[in-house]
């Protein structure tokens, strides 16, 4: 699927112009990070870099004129599209599966919602309704309040979301349904926005940035309330903070994803591993940068101690790995194996739509797994993007595998860590001359699997973003219609 070639020499004059931001921005990317893909450490110094990945030179050459495209190369072009795209999406399922009734995309069901002030649906509901009682009153810790039970304690701290719908429907209960709702509409706009600037930090199209935006998992997020958007704007806003060193900046983003959701975590240890090693290597010393895993880190240490000494039974964390962890493919390759056997030749059913997810989302990450080595994304993001597939796939218990109600919506930030990889290697680049035998003789099989002159062409990118968006497609068709 992609290509094996060397990387191409500095962007011509025309790529530049192209590329080149703007204001602030542009003063930001010059201290961004070196060509070879390694972390520039912070010691104070300004160092002059190359700002993009290598692109395609007629791509760039159609585009800088004053071409449609070529206006359209812009952040907010993307997040627009998004908006304007999910908007449809949200205003289709609340007609004809909600047929009017914004309340239900709460999924409040029979077992853990009582007779609260919300339609409920057939079944014990989904994620939402715990959101939806927390943005009642995110300070309420009883273990039944408005209506709702709270069915695992890991429950008590996911409190971002709650608390920003708390505070924008200004504490009316009433609001909360609509607000929750309008929330995930502007931020997966806010994703496909950051999305356009990773596109064009690497050299590629803004336009490029609604990938971000176009997974399918994002369908239940949006259609059931629940927290992946703040999470993950948060986590790709912090990322890019983190380029530009403004670290304060990154780690007040990165920790309220975590306390968004958990798994952004990640994020933060791939940081600390990468600072503590360049410590090691005596390539840098204690300081500003490390706010961006210590303040999350603290964030989750002292949410989590909140929890055990306010509410009772098993701590949340402890709840959060028993519940959703497994040994490694324990729980993947069984589920992938019934999918396969329950699959339908003559209607696109139940396990179908499991598969054609999980041959997306692998075509992704196994394609960002490839360039690793090619990638110019920095080597914290390199290794946050391994650390997520781990978390959020190999190691994932059966209640994500096993699941045919949830849509992949909980491997989400290995998408979106493996899109940055793609997006961040260069699109084309000459092939190098033949070498020798002896040379070709000490070439490894791994060598070779993650060839480090590898690169992501313009069409290849396009390939995988249509898979994206025929899932996308057809798992919003099936949420417009079904639960």
């Amino acid at each position: 699927m992609i290509a094996n070639v060397s990387r191409a020499p500095t962007p011509t004059c025309s790529q530049r112009s192209l590329n080149a931001p703007s204001g602030r921005l542009a003063r930001s990317l010059s201290r961004r990070f070196t060509t070879s893909g390694l972390p520039e450490y912070p010691t104070g110094r300004i160092n002059r870099v190359q700002l993009t990945s290598t692109t395609d030179t007629e791509t760039s050459r159609r585009s800088g004129g004053g071409s449609l495209l070529a206006r359209l190369n812009n952040p907010i072009a993307s997040a627009l599209i998004a908006f304007a795209a999910w908007l449809a999406f949200v205003l289709a399922r609340w007609q004809v599966w909600a047929a009017g009734r914004i309340g239900l995309f709460v999924m409040a069901g029979h077992v853990y919602s009582g007779p609260a002030n919300l339609p409920h649906v057939p079944s014990k509901g989904y994620d939402g309704q715990f959101y939806y009682r927390f943005a009642l009153n995110p300070f309420n810790w009883h273990r039944t309040a408005y209506g709702i039970t709270i069915d695992y304690n890991y429950r008590y701290t996911r409190l971002g979301y709650p608390l920003v719908a708390w505070i924008v429907s200004l504490g009316r209960h009433g609001a909360v349904p609509v607000v929750l709702v309008a929330l995930n509409l502007v931020l997966v706009a806010v994703m496909a926005w950051l999305g356009g600037k990773f596109a064009r930090e690497s050299g590629r199209h803004a336009l490029w940035g609604l990938l971000f935006a176009a997974y399918f998992g994002l369908v239940i997020s949006v259609g059931r309330d629940t927290a992946e958007p703040l999470a993950d704007a948060c986590m790709l806003g912090g990322l890019l903070a983190y380029r530009h060193k403004r670290y304060v900046l990154a780690a007040l983003l990165i920790a309220y994803g975590v306390i968004t959701n958990e798994p952004i975590l990640v994020v933060a240890i791939a940081i600390a591993l990468t600072r503590l090693y360049a410590m090691y290597r005596r390539q840098a010393r204690p300081g500003r940068p490390d706010l961006a895993w210590a303040v999350p880190g603290a964030a989750y240490v002292v949410l989590q101690a909140i929890e055990h000494i306010v509410v009772k039974g098993k701590a949340g964390g402890l709840a959060d790995i028993k519940q959703n962890f497994a040994a490694p493919f324990w729980a993947m390759i069984p589920s992938i194996y019934e999918d396969f056997r329950r699959l339908s030749l003559t209607h696109l059913g139940m396990y179908d739509y499991n598969l054609i997810e999980v041959v997306v989302l692998l075509a992704f990450v196994v394609a960002g797994l490839l360039v690793l080595r090619a990638t110019t994304a920095p080597v914290h993001e390199r290794v946050a993007f391994v650390g997520f597939v781990l978390v959020e796939m190999v190691l994932a218990s059966g209640q994500f595998w096993g699941s045919v109600f949830g849509d992949g919506r909980t491997y989400i930030d290995a998408f979106l860590l493996a899109v940055i990889m793609l997006l961040a290697t260069p699109a084309k680049a000459p092939a190098t001359a033949a070498a020798d035998g002896a040379t070709k003789a000490w070439v490894t099989v791994t060598n070779r699997l993650f060839a480090a002159n590898r690169a992501v062409t313009t069409r290849q990118l396009g390939w995988l973003a249509a898979a994206a968006a025929v899932a996308l497609i057809l798992v919003a068709r099936r949420r417009i219609l079904f639960q």
